[in-house]
């Protein structure tokens, strides 16, 4: 009985992981002013990621650009192993729009 409510609450622990995620750089499109960023996450993981950070980066590649700043513009996820009902490993894509102005 020991072992069993041990196993229960060590699963419990792992089911609900919360997980810090880094923004990575996944594609760009110079000619139409577009950034995607990128980050990876397993099943049972509870992904956090830091807004501001990926708008700052997508802001920075902007600017290098020629362009004055950065905005939201979506996104997506797709599972990168499984299928969408009982994925394991989801790929989330969020794509920036440069500003002119």
């Amino acid at each position: 009985m020991t072992r069993l409510l041990v196993f229960l609450v060590a699963t419990a622990g792992i089911a609900g992981c919360t997980t810090y995620k880094l923004w990575t750089e996944y594609g760009e499109n110079q000619d139409e002013g577009t950034i995607q960023l990128s980050y990876e996450y397993r099943k049972f993981e509870n992904p956090q990621v830091d807004e501001r950070a990926g708008l700052e980066t997508a802001r920075a590649r902007c600017r290098d650009w020629g362009y004055k700043s950065a905005q939201r513009k979506g996104e997506d996820r797709q599972c990168k192993d499984g299928v969408e009902s009982d994925c394991s490993k989801w790929l989330v894509i969020r794509e920036y729009r440069c500003l002119k102005q």
